[in-house]
């Protein structure tokens, strides 16, 4: 849902991505600004916040970061004006300098100004382009994309469950992608905040080994990482 937590996912994923395993990440963010995201990645390899004026900044944990994403985090300077056509030359681009992990955040700004069923037609399109060519270039790609809010029941930012139903363009992404995840938690303002840090990572969906599970995490405020619980 919104403001749930989703970009904190995105950048622990290429952070660990690079610093666990040694792995070049292209990470494609349309609706971020590159100096922001190179920040945002940067601090959590090292649990410090680097784009809040509010906190102290801390410049050699800063370099220290650097040294690490350097040559190692591709980035588009396309802020806001991405399109699916030119953004596959550039999957494999990357792929052909050494990335093997693509993260895109969000997939629905492809579709933006589009009416429901032409938007859902065209992330049937994207979702089976994308696991082609993760298939080709031996690559693994992630896709973000935004829910739809819940028929009945309690709205996501008050703590309402994921479904696989809500994802937009859910059918394509269920067809298309081997592992489906989504986010849960709670941002009432009247709780407490050890509360309102509260998430839990659902597995919804996976093809390969038909697994599904929920995961509890919580968001460390002044580290900015998620702690498993």
């Amino acid at each position: 849902g919104q403001k749930q937590g989703k970009s904190e996912v995105v950048n622990t994923l290429a952070a660990h991505f690079i610093h666990e395993h040694k792995m070049k990440v292209f990470l494609v963010k349309p609706e971020e600004a590159n100096n922001k995201t190179y920040k945002l990645v940067a601090g959590k390899l090292v649990g410090k916040f680097f784009h809040d004026p509010t906190k102290p900044f801390d410049g050699d944990a800063y370099d220290k970061a650097g040294d690490t994403l350097r040559g190692n985090l591709y980035l588009l300077n396309l802020y806001q004006h991405v399109d699916f056509g030119t953004l596959k030359g550039d999957i494999r681009q990357a792929a052909l300098e050494g990335c093997k992990a693509i993260i895109i955040d969000p997939i629905t700004n492809f579709t933006n100004g589009m009416d429901a069923a032409s938007a859902n037609t065209k992330l049937q399109e994207i979702a089976q382009e994308l696991a082609a060519m993760a298939l080709d270039l031996n690559v693994v790609i992630f896709i973000f994309c935004h829910l739809r809010n819940p028929d009945n029941g309690l709205p996501h930012e008050r703590g309402g469950e994921v479904l696989s139903s809500q994802f937009a363009g859910s059918r394509a992404m269920a067809r298309s992608c081997n592992l489906m995840l989504g986010l849960e938690g709670n941002r009432d303002p009247n709780l407490p905040r050890e509360e309102k840090n509260l998430r839990t990572l659902v597995l919804l969906e996976d093809r390969e080994f038909g697994e599904t599970g929920r995961f509890k995490l919580y968001w460390d405020d002044q580290t900015g990482l998620f702690n498993e619980l």
